[in-house]
Order: structure tokens, then sequence, then C-alpha cells
């Protein structure tokens, strides 16, 4: 909708507006608008593609992260059985063969007594070493220096090995050295079901990237280093560092954020001009009629109509940052509602979004950012994704708002936020809810309906802060209805007052969501609402089970 507010007719001035210089003023403010709705949405398009760029390379430094204890862990634990056998060969030969040949996690291990009149190899399983003795105990020493493995480069024919030297400062008379091999052009297949399977990367010893020190890629020399849009993960590696640095290998977000900017930028010079040639033909008409009120209210009437057409870009874009279609979760029935404020032609900052985490939980995130405008459509989108992207790698709802409430700072971003944020099982029906400033959610069940009392902390922005948990089990067929302030604010009202209207109207839900909602919007906002409504509903169809832990999120596939 519109201001009710419209353009008063002209006085008579000594420059009589002509038709050109409508056309004119009005492209002139077409393609700012337009400019300007491209630009966010290319903006939010770019942010979206490198914030989730730096999520699934943080996924593949954790993916790395547990690859290296898989390396050091057998060496530790050889270490241990030696300095209890006091250097037994046997027992290392039989423990070390389980992953040292052809195929497994080594090529070749031996062990060495460092110090005393038989210092040199114990025993040695699978090939050769390539390292010769006084560098074996000179990797010990670097090792037993640093208090954790040491890691040499060994270059060999065709291949490359990488070797690893473990010694203990508390037992330092042995040394577990083991070489493993990697493909002499570094190159290394991706699986297509791998967290690297939409990333190009590279992996380099130490935290200096050249050719020198490159460990691993799937990518050809000649397309080094990785340039564009790229992120970094440093992941500590024995006495060293490894560099991650990956790349996209095609977009990580959806085909509508790439193509919106470029709907935006033809939709609105198309309309600017036909927004231009239909003022210049009704100023036309004006001067020649202009002696007939009649034609200059029908004319004032087609001017609203142009702003009310100004109003639906604006609400495609607010539409288009908003989740298309809500994800299918089993044992849930969902339902929301998006209703733009009655009042300007900005966007505004309330959204919504539901996330099937796995088979077993969900998560959604209910919030409202202060003001309107391009400004607050940025942060809306900012902080959906951001949130999203914490759910989704298994962070509890109130670990989620405090790391956010690390990243938004009033003085800089000019803007706070309120969230509401939970986490449900859906087999218990246990949903675990953290709240930042935001209005209570509504749960309705057969008894009726109740505001859940969660432990409301700082909304986003204000500072940095921790949150409080509060859990609420939903009975089979209850709903949990989450919403923004302008579902129930109202001028001139206390807000109490239209909480107890909410919490009466939704106190008999008809069978299906969808409809229940419907009416409980026509009923609360029958006339449309100042300030933007969003509204996420969803009803738990499981069975009552007996008392359970705590939900965890787990990291998994979501539509969002």
């Amino acid at each position: 909708m519109v201001s009710d507010a419209r353009p008063s007719p002209p006085l008579t001035a000594s420059r009589p507006v002509t038709p050109g210089r409508v056309s004119i003023i009005i492209g002139f403010v077409g393609v700012l608008i337009t400019a300007s709705l491209t630009f966010t949405a290319w903006t939010l398009d770019q942010h979206n593609e490198t914030r989730l760029l730096q999520v699934q390379t943080e996924q593949v430094g954790a993916l790395l992260g547990s690859t290296i204890l898989g390396i050091s862990s057998p060496l530790t634990t050889a270490l241990q059985i030696e300095t209890a056998t006091n250097g037994d060969p046997q027992a290392f030969t039989r423990f070390m063969s389980t992953v040292t040949g052809p195929n497994r996690v080594f090529v070749s291990a031996s062990l060495w007594r460092l110090d005393g009149p038989s210092a040199g190899s114990i025993a040695t399983v699978g090939v050769q070493p390539d390292l010769d003795a006084a560098s074996i105990r000179a990797s010990g020493l670097k090792a037993r220096a640093k208090s954790t493995f040491a890691v040499v480069g060994l270059p060999r024919g065709r291949l490359q090995r990488i070797g690893y030297a473990v010694t203990s400062a508390t037992a330092p008379t042995f040394v577990v050295y083991a070489e493993r091999s990697i493909p002499a052009n570094r190159r290394v297949p991706i699986e297509t079901n791998s967290a690297f399977a939409d990333l190009h990367f590279a992996t380099y010893l130490g935290r200096g990237i050249s050719a020198e020190n490159l460990a691993t890629t799937d990518l050809p020399a000649d397309r080094l280093p990785l340039s564009g849009r790229t992120a970094r993960e440093q992941i500590p590696f024995g006495n060293t560092t490894l560099t991650l640095v990956t790349t996209p290998a095609n977009r990580l977000g959806g085909g509508l954020e790439a193509a919106l900017p470029w709907i935006l930028l033809v939709g609105g010079v198309v309309l600017t001009i036909a927004t231009a040639v239909v003022a210049e033909q009704l100023v036309r008409r004006r001067r020649t009629a202009e002696s007939h009120s009649g034609t200059i209210n029908a004319l004032y009437r087609q001017l609203d109509d142009l702003y009310r057409e100004q109003r639906t870009i604006a609400e495609t874009l607010q539409r288009a940052l908003l989740p298309r279609r809500n994800p299918s979760v089993s044992n849930l029935e969902v339902a929301s509602r998006y209703v733009a404020g009655a009042q300007g032609v900005d966007v505004g900052g309330d959204w919504y979004s539901l996330i099937r985490i796995d088979d077993r939980h969900f998560a959604f995130a209910v919030g409202d950012v202060m003001g309107r405008g391009v400004e607050a459509a940025a942060m809306m989108a900012h902080l959906r994704f951001t949130i999203r992207a914490y759910l989704l790698e298994g962070h509890q709802p109130d670990v989620v708002l405090g790391m956010c409430s690390q990243q938004f700072d009033i003085s800089v971003d000019g803007r706070f936020a309120t969230v509401l944020v939970g986490v449900g099982d859906l087999e218990t029906g246990v949903v675990t809810l953290a709240n930042a400033g935001h209005l209570e959610p509504l749960l309705v069940s057969r008894d009726g309906a109740d505001f859940v009392p969660t432990a409301v902390g700082l909304p986003l922005g204000i500072a940095p802060s921790d949150y409080a948990l509060h859990e609420v089990r939903m009975s089979p067929g209850s709903t949990l209805i989450a919403f923004t302030d302008g579902l129930v604010e109202r001028r001139d009202e206390d807000i109490g007052a239209g909480l107890e209207r909410l919490a009466r109207a939704a106190a008999t839900p008809s069978d299906d969501l969808d409809s229940f909602l419907s009416k409980l919007l026509l009923e609360m906002v029958p006339n449309g609402s100042e300030d933007d409504t969003a509204v996420l509903a969803f009803r738990w169809a499981g069975s009552v089970l007996p008392q359970a832990s705590n939900p965890t999120a787990s990291s998994g596939t979501a539509t969002a």
C-alpha cells in the first residue's frame, strides 16, 4: 500500500510544467530507484556468496583437522607402546603393520632410539625411509622441542613423501618416524559428495603460498595461485601450519540471487520508460483539459497507480529476500505469512526462516531489524544467512545469538535487531529457544493459548551478550506461533492489549494450519498494519514420547 497523501494540484506559476521536464524528472527518479535496488540486490548476492564460501571453507578446515588427527594418532599410540615395552620391535611391527603399506596411511614406518650407545634404527615396517639416520634424529629432537610431531617434506622420484616424527619430552629415548606419499603433481581427485564438491582448493605446508610449499590441489599448476573470490583457513599441523585456500567451483547460493539484479535492472528501466511515457501523456492531456476538474482528478488517480507500481518494486525485493517456500519437515505442519506495512515504498527488515537440519531436527528464526530501507534489508539478509549458517553448523540457539551479537554493532550499522531462534526435536516435541529482545512466541494447545516465558536477552547490535536457553514441550496437535510486532502493535494502544487480543484470537485453532493463520491475520490486522508483519507457525503431529535430553541441531541439508 502507499501513503494516503496525494500530490496537491500545482499552483499557477510563471514557468508551466512541460511534458519534457516531467519525463526528465521521472527518468532521473526511476534510474535512481532502479540503480539503488539493483546495487542492493547485487551487494546482497556478493555478500551471500562470500559468507557461504567462508562457511564451507571452515567446514573443510575442520575436516582436514580430523584427517591430521588420524595421521598423528597412530604414531602417538606406537610411541606409547614402545615406551611401555622399552622399545620392543615386535610390538612396534604388529601395531604399525595395520596402518603401513600400499593404500594405507603410511608407506614407511620405523622406530629409532635417539640416545645412548645403541642409538639407531630398531625396527622398520613397509619400505625403507627416505630420510637418513642423522636427519631422523634431528626431526625427533625438533618434535621433542615443540611438544608435537615434526613435519618434513621428502622429494623422491615421481612421488613426494611427507615425513612425520613423534617423540615425548617425558620419555625421550625413542622416536617413531613415518612417511606418507602424495602425488608428484600434487593433484588429488574430489569426490562429488565430499565437503570439497563445490570448491576448488589448494593446501600449502606453512603460512606462505608458493609453488615450493604446495601440498595438494585439485587444479593444474597453471591455475595456481587461486584468484578472485577466495577464503583462507590456517590449520595447526604438528610443528607447522597447513594453509587452506579455496575458491568457488560454481555458485554456492541459489540461481535467483544471481538473476535478481538483472531482473530489477531490466524491470526498472522498462518501468521507468513506461512511467515517463505515461506521465508525458498525462501532462499533455492535463494541459489540454485543465479546465475540466473531472479530467484532473482522473490524472491524479493515474499518478496514484504509478506510486503503487513503485511500491510493488519494493515488495518484490522484500519477498525475494524471504524464503520462496517453507521446507517439508516430517511430523510438522508449517504455515507462514509476510504482510508489508501500509506506508511508504521502502523495504522493511522483518523476516522468518525455517530450516530442516536432519530427519529428526529442525530450526527456525523470526526477527525484526529496526527501521526500513535498503540498509535495513541488507542487515536483515546478512543476519538471516548468518543465523542459517550457524544453525547448520550444529550450534544451539543461545550460541548462535551469542556469536551474532559479536558481529553487529549499532554504532557501526546504525541499527539493531530482535531475533527469536529455536531448535526442535521431531520425536520428543521439545523446542529449545533463545531470545534476543524479541516478542515471546505463543503456544496453542487443547488447553488454550499461552505465551512461552523465554529469558529475553539484549537485541543484536546493542552489545556482545550471552543468552539463556528455554525448553518448551509441544503436545501432539499443539501449535507454536512466532511473530513480529506488526501483528500486535497499534498506535495509541499498549502492546499488552495487542498480545491479549492475539491470545484470544488463537485460542481455537482450526484443523488446517494455513486457514487458521489466514483467519488470525484477518482478525488481528483487518485493514493492514503501519509496520511490516512476519508470522511463522508450526504444528507438531508427532506422538507422545518419554522425556528426552536437550535436542541438539546437527549439521545436514537444509531448505530455507
